[in-house]
């Protein structure tokens, strides 16, 4: 526990401590298109994990006067100080030319990743990745829970620092930017301390990206005898979401239960599952699942309790949203495998 608390300490330190921030490329062409007093209204930004070196700050105030020019030019791939923006000031330095745009298992033998003795042997190793699972997610949500990623006043004379597409850097004031320069950025890097700033609120649930997800809960398990029996059930799954409702997510599924023969039946499957959510009410997302793999069983005290072999599997999903990046997520689904449709209804955290 005070290994866990220390993670978890450190995480949300490291989260939410840093004053930089990212803006993104569709964001900085967004704001392009408004009319430079009106583009520090409401900027997206998204907080750094770690603090980026922006040089020495040219902080700016409420008093700072909007000094507009007709042409903003992209210098050379080193960065570029102004002084005194409030008053006027210009660009030094020279003009760059950058800009613009399976098979059957057996008893003591190998399965899914795992070299096993047996049920009980596979048990005691789920257990153990599914603790170091639990405090990676515990980490990681802390993290992005922690981070601000949403909405943001600023003045419009507020210091940008884009950073090119071609590894160039240009520095220059929100209200300066203008569709060429957007386009040239492939993001922008801004501190909270240069200048007012003010929180607007954290932007709803964005999925895009990479997706980290444990859940646990309970799942129906065929025994070589042929019965079937509710056991404990668990899956750790990592993603990537392409779009906001569609992501390609690889699952690691554990589950156990005690046999007939008061041995343990132990289960592990290895799939890959296509995931959408096409519907949203308020914080409220439901979606659909499905994908296969390979799934082994290793069951003690039963003869020919050992198999392995293809799985297919699909069902249901709903989330509950609460943050930009956290979600809490439920799925009722089946498994074919082994020759038998075996039933599971789990419960975790998502982290996008």
């Amino acid at each position: 526990m005070r290994f866990l608390a220390a993670v978890v300490a450190s995480s949300l330190i490291a989260g939410c401590s840093t004053t930089t921030y990212q803006i993104s490329n569709s964001e900085l062409m967004r704001l392009a298109q408004l009319p430079p007093a009106q583009r520090g209204q409401s900027v997206r930004v998204v907080q750094q994990l770690t603090e980026s070196d922006l040089g020495q700050e040219q902080p700016v105030s409420s008093e700072t006067q909007v000094v507009l020019f007709p042409q903003v030019y992209v210098y050379d791939n080193r960065p570029v100080r102004r002084e005194g923006w409030g008053q006027g000031a210009h660009f030094n330095g020279n003009v760059g030319g950058s800009g613009g745009g399976g098979h059957a298992g057996h008893a003591g033998g190998h399965g899914g990743g795992f070299n096993l003795n047996g049920g009980g042997d596979g048990k005691g190793m789920a257990i153990v990745a599914l603790v170091i699972a639990a405090v990676a997610l515990v980490a990681v949500a802390s993290v992005e829970g922690s981070r601000y990623d949403g909405f943001v006043q600023l003045h419009p004379m507020h210091p940008l620092f884009l950073y090119g597409r071609d590894g160039s850097t240009v520095e220059m004031p929100l209200a300066w930017l203008d569709p060429q320069s957007a386009a040239f950025a492939d993001h922008a890097e801004l501190r909270s301390t240069e200048g007012p700033w003010r929180e607007l609120g954290r932007a709803p649930l964005d999925r895009q990206g990479f997706t980290y997800a444990m859940l646990m809960g309970t799942g129906s398990f065929a025994s070589a005898d042929g019965s079937k029996k509710l056991g404990t059930a668990s899956t750790i799954q990592l993603g990537y979401y392409i779009t906001q409702q569609i992501g390609i997510v690889a699952s690691v599924y554990f589950g156990w239960r005690d046999n007939n023969e008061a041995e343990t039946l132990f289960e592990s499957r290895y799939t890959l599952e296509l995931q959408g959510y096409p519907v949203a009410v308020g914080p409220l997302h439901l979606g659909l699942y499905g994908g296969g793999g390979g799934a082994y069983r290793f069951e003690d005290g039963v003869v020919g309790g050992n198999s392995g072999g293809g799985a297919l599997m699909g069902g249901a999903l709903a989330e509950l949203d609460f943050n930009t990046r956290l979600a809490l997520t439920a799925r009722l689904g089946q498994t074919y495998a082994h020759d038998e449709r075996m039933t599971d209804v789990l419960f975790g955290l998502s982290v996008y």
